[in-house]
């Protein structure tokens, strides 16, 4: 379905992986259950997330992963499975400080568009009949997907205003670069290129970097914010092109050349979908040190 509406928009640009995000502010025992006061998993800004939507979700995830191929006897699956309430409850706090700042960003999303959303998934899961069997699998009213569907769909609206001035084009540098763990073997490498050793055959003999050994060392061009590895991309941009400068960064050694720049290169789109992920996870770590977000049940790191 969508793979569980974008498996809400991957668990809120989590992508049911590492968490990028802190550990929740604080945590307490799960409060007593009263009649008039359910058992809730946390509080957002005074916002409930409560437990049996959270426990409901997790057995969903749970079942949609099973259901894809996770073997839950497996070293793989029983991890996995371990780490998902965290993740599942980190991405519920996300949620509700997405549809709390929607609010005062005056973003909505009407009943007739989640309507909308709701008869092109029946049709996709051919026909009404279908579309429920498929929401009882994964253990879901259709009122829940409605919610499920309304909370992906304003998350989507947010992230697209929050990125709405990504640019088109930016200043990028083309580099090549060897990387290895000592210090001394880069200053070697070094003085052999400035006895005229091909750059590019050193790289691949001896860099350690397994993406791009076998490329001769190439980064290819690159913007800022988007090289994997910010130490080297802040020298890139410092170095002007022809020159070599050895670069110390936190898996390494590095010898970057730095081939050629452009002052306004179009961007790619995976460049832009980087620069897009990355700035939305900026302000999502921004609204969260900002939250006052109470964990109220046990989870594991």
């Amino acid at each position: 379905m969508r793979k569980l509406i974008f498996a809400l928009l991957a668990l809120i640009l989590n992508a049911c992986g590492s968490s990028p995000y802190s550990t929740p502010s604080s945590s307490a025992p799960i409060p007593s259950p009263t009649a008039s006061t359910p058992t809730l998993a946390a509080r957002v800004n005074g916002t409930p997330i409560f437990l049996s939507e959270f426990e409901k979700r997790v057995a969903a995830y749970e079942r949609e992963w099973i259901r894809n191929g996770l073997d839950p006897n497996s070293e793989e699956g029983r991890r996995r499975l371990a780490e998902l309430p965290r993740q599942i409850l980190e991405g519920m706090i996300e949620e509700v400080l997405i549809e709390q700042h929607a609010a005062a960003m005056k973003i909505t999303v009407s009943s007739e568009e989640v309507e909308a959303a709701l008869a092109q998934f029946m049709n996709e899961s051919g026909g009404p009949e279908a579309f429920r069997q498929r929401l009882a699998t994964l253990g879901m009213t259709e009122e829940e997907f409605r919610r499920n569907q309304r909370a992906a769909m304003l998350a989507q609206k947010v992230f697209e205003r929050l990125t709405a001035d990504i640019p088109q084009a930016a200043e990028q540098v083309h580099a090549r670069h060897i990387q290895v763990s000592s210090e001394e073997t880069a200053r070697q490498l070094l003085a052999r290129w400035q006895q005229g050793e091909d750059f590019i055959e050193l790289a691949r003999r001896y860099s350690e970097n397994e993406t791009t050994r076998e490329l001769g060392g190439d980064l290819g061009w690159f913007a800022r914010g988007t090289l994997a590895i910010p130490e080297l991309e802040e020298a890139a941009f410092a170095t002007s092109p022809g020159q070599v400068t050895l670069v110390t960064t936190s898996g390494g050694y590095h010898l970057l050349w730095v081939l050629e720049k452009d002052p306004a290169r179009p961007l790619s789109e995976d460049q832009k979908d980087l620069l897009r992920r990355k700035r939305i996870q900026e302000q999502l770590r921004a609204w969260r040190s900002e939250a006052q977000i109470e964990i109220l049940i046990p989870i594991s790191p």
